[in-house]
């Protein structure tokens, strides 16, 4: 048995289970992710946990821009603030020390190990200071600071939170405006703390009171917890996740889950303690979240990419020379970053430079499609490989080998420590049997990275399963299969969201806002395949009889409704008659079927305007939803496969051509 393994080596599910788990049981493992904390900053001391850098034309500790260094000494100086610094560096000790701080402040608001902190921030340092410190004192709630209002007043509400710490005045930014407009109409909320904002006391117009970040953080103890340290089955976050009922589901994480999810990263990872790696996906998501704990725990360096991270100035512009600047040898990302990157490659005419260090980039969150996986890799000669998780397993469930020996497309091997299933679920929620290798059904998951529950009970119904062996297993609502060697395919989903570049968007949303128009009968939002964002939202619409409401009046009715700015419909399609399942639900399959449909006929029509095809897109008990392409009239059959092959290849879609009497398999 081995202690670590390395993802770019191994290649079955046999090479990982070579790993000693042992090192990642609970008996090994921090007490809590403050310990984890504390215990790296006694061994790491003054090394560097976090570089940060204002955004992408900051190249380096030594190249910065001088305009930049100018604003932020004037800023400093003139008004205190350092919301512009364009380069911080802080150590192992400092991070234990400023976490220790805001967990002791959030103490003595009267926060304890069941009260709740929200917070809003982008990706400043001081956003994990705030996560870990908050889940020190009781339990953090980090929110999408990207969301509307109305939406990140239900969740606040909904979590029950006591204080809130958020993004203060700073030009750019609404948080502080969003704060202000709901702050006094959150019931259970006592206070407020504004990260490079000021002190405002109680008033008539005032009635939930502010508190200034830096000098609340001032006057707390940094060397030692005011009251007991939490332990390994204490709730540490809520996480929130998209569900079907119109707002966010809060998914409840332990210490232990997210140690132990680190743990496992840290395990198969090519990561060393003198490493660095790139966050530039939002804390607030579990990705960046768990990633950053994972470099805390190996002793690495974390490299921020600015406040809004892979969106930001320069960033995907500048991202190759950051790379190798920065020593950085590990990064995650969603599809639409690689494909940025790409983008901006092919536009400049110096060849790109390989970064130094960089060991592997992984892609999860939304489908990589196998050809921009294997551009980026020729492009950059760095190995970037896909992995799957979700938020009920902390973050991330499997990796997929760099030496993949998988047949088809994969995400990946199992990680250590925990089990995953394939299983047949029935319309109850319950499992019928366990599927054989290469049979699709509902992915099952089962570890100590899995989370309890969700905070509203309701949400928990027919979550869990047991099979025959007696194992609890977690329902992801994904559909996958496995095959011989433990690689997973996805083949679809039974949880109905639409994932637009890693962003998970609740259909329900959109569909609420367009129900509520006084035409609209019924309203379906089901995802359309994107070469960019993997998904987009398009929303299908009746109406009802006799209604003369025009296009543009439904598009303006969104627009000023929907709640969440990427959640706004890209298409809307009034149909006449929705598909209903035999008991008068929607079926969205059938319009997803329809979206793939479309997308696949404006790739080829251009091109294939002179022959006859037809395209036929339906549910597939083995792939989840599978395009059949029949060309009827061919000149140059090979050539023309090869011609669909790319036409097709930015899209994640199950698909298979059919020439004449021949049966191609593509693209599974």
């Amino acid at each position: 048995m081995v202690t670590k393994i390395d993802i770019t080596t191994v290649q079955t599910n046999l090479d990982m289970a070579k790993t000693d788990v042992a090192s990642i049981s609970p008996e090994r493992l921090p007490d809590s992710i403050y310990d984890a904390i504390i215990t790296s900053a006694q061994r790491y001391t003054d090394k560097a946990a976090i570089r940060y850098i204002l955004d992408g034309d900051c190249l380096g500790p030594t190249q910065i821009p001088f305009a930049k260094k100018a604003i932020h000494q004037l800023l400093k100086l003139v008004k205190g603030k350092a919301f512009a610094a364009p380069y911080r560096e802080i150590s192992y000790q400092e991070v234990a020390k400023q976490v220790t701080q805001v967990s002791n402040a959030l103490q003595s608001f009267g926060i304890g190990r069941a009260d709740v902190t929200s917070i809003i921030m982008p990706n400043f340092p001081e956003m994990y200071f705030s996560l870990w410190g908050a889940e020190t004192a009781g339990i953090a709630n980090p929110i999408n600071p990207l969301l509307e209002a109305n939406i990140i007043k239900e969740i606040i509400t909904t979590a029950g939170s006591k204080v809130l710490i958020a993004l203060g005045p700073v030009p750019g930014s609404d948080i502080w405006q969003k704060t202000l407009a709901i702050k006094d109409d959150i019931p259970a909320l006592e206070a407020v703390i504004s990260l490079f904002g000021d002190d405002m006391p109680v008033s008539a117009n005032n009635k939930v009171p502010v508190y200034s970040f830096e000098k609340l953080l001032a006057k707390q103890n940094g060397q030692q917890l005011n009251v007991e340290k939490p332990k390994q089955n204490d709730i540490c976050s809520y996480f929130h996740t998209g569900g079907t009922t119109g707002l966010p589901k809060l998914a409840k994480h332990l210490h232990l889950n997210e140690i132990t999810n680190a743990a496992q990263m840290n395990l198969v990872s090519p990561m060393e303690p003198s490493d660095s790696v790139l966050i530039g996906l939002p804390i607030f998501h579990v990705n960046a979240a768990i990633t950053g704990l994972a470099s805390m725990m190996l002793g690495s360096t974390i490299l921020l990419a600015g406040p809004s991270g892979f969106r930001g100035k320069h960033v995907i512009q500048n991202l190759l020379t950051l790379l190798d600047n920065f020593d950085i040898a590990f990064m995650t990302a969603v599809p639409t970053v690689y494909a940025g990157l790409l983008q901006s490659l092919s536009a400049e005419k110096t060849p790109p430079i390989r970064p130094k260090n960089m060991k592997l980039a992984l892609c999860g969150a939304a489908p990589l499609s196998p050809d921009l996986q294997a551009k980026f890799i020729n492009k950059t000669q760095v190995n970037l490989v896909e992995g799957y998780g979700s938020t009920e397993g902390t973050a991330v469930s499997t990796i997929m080998p760099v030496n993949s020996v998988a047949t088809r497309t994969a995400v990946g091997l199992t990680i250590p420590g925990m089990v995953l299933r394939i299983g047949e679920i029935d319309s109850n929620g319950q499992l019928i049997r366990l599927c054989d290798f290469d049979e699709t059904g509902e992915i099952l998951i089962m570890g100590n990275n899995v989370f309890p529950g969700y905070v509203d009970n309701k949400h928990n119904n027919a979550l869990w399963v047991t099979t025959p062996a007696g194992e609890k297993m977690v329902r992801t609502g994904d559909l996958g299969m496995l095959d011989n060697n433990g690689y997973l395919s996805l083949c679809g989903r039974q949880k109905e969201l639409i994932i637009r570049g890693g962003h998970n968007i609740d259909p329900k949303m959109i569909e609420d806002v367009a129900a509520a128009h006084p035409e609209v009968l019924l309203a379906a939002a089901v995802p359309r395949p994107d070469a960019y964002s993997g998904e987009l939202p398009v929303l299908y619409l009746t109406l009802v009889e006799h209604s003369s409401v025009s296009s543009d009046e439904l598009e303006s009715f969104m627009k000023a409704n929907v709640p969440e700015r990427a959640a706004m419909p890209k298409m809307i399609h009034v149909i006449d008659e929705m598909p209903l399942t035999a008991v008068g639900k929607t079926f969205k399959p059938a319009l997803v079927c329809l979206e793939i449909k479309h997308v696949i006929d404006l790739a080829l029509a251009e091109t294939f305007k002179e022959n006859k095809y037809s395209i036929h897109v339906q549910p597939d008990k083995k792939y989840g939803i599978i395009a059949t392409i029949t060309i009827e009239i061919l000149i140059d059959e090979p050539a023309t496969q090869a011609h669909i092959k790319a036409l097709l290849a930015d899209y994640s879609f199950n698909y298979h051509v059919v020439c004449t009497e021949k049966f191609i398999l593509e693209s599974l």
